[in-house]
């Protein structure tokens, strides 16, 4: 596969290897690409309907009450919660 990058994205790259985070572009692409595999939902995995059913009773809850979850919305934690 071919892949032509904008300038921007040439230089989010460069500057991952520059500061360490990278020590090449395939392991900068490798760690963007992980970032990203980690977004896609997983179709695959049954969610458990209690596991569903109590995340909604908790984000209903936080709303009623003004509790925050530290930033972190109740569909992560779900995601979160899938082997």
């Amino acid at each position: 596969m071919t892949i032509n990058l904008k300038p921007e994205q040439e230089k989010v790259l460069t500057d991952a290897i520059k500061s360490g985070l990278a020590h090449t572009t395939d392991e900068a692409l490798d760690r963007a690409l992980d970032a990203l595999r980690d977004q896609i939902p997983r179709d695959d995995t049954p969610v458990d309907p209690s596991i569903a059913a109590t995340a909604r009773r908790l984000g209903t809850f936080g709303k009623r009450h003004g509790l925050s979850l530290g930033g972190l919305p109740i569909k992560e934690l779900l995601r979160e919660s899938r082997p």
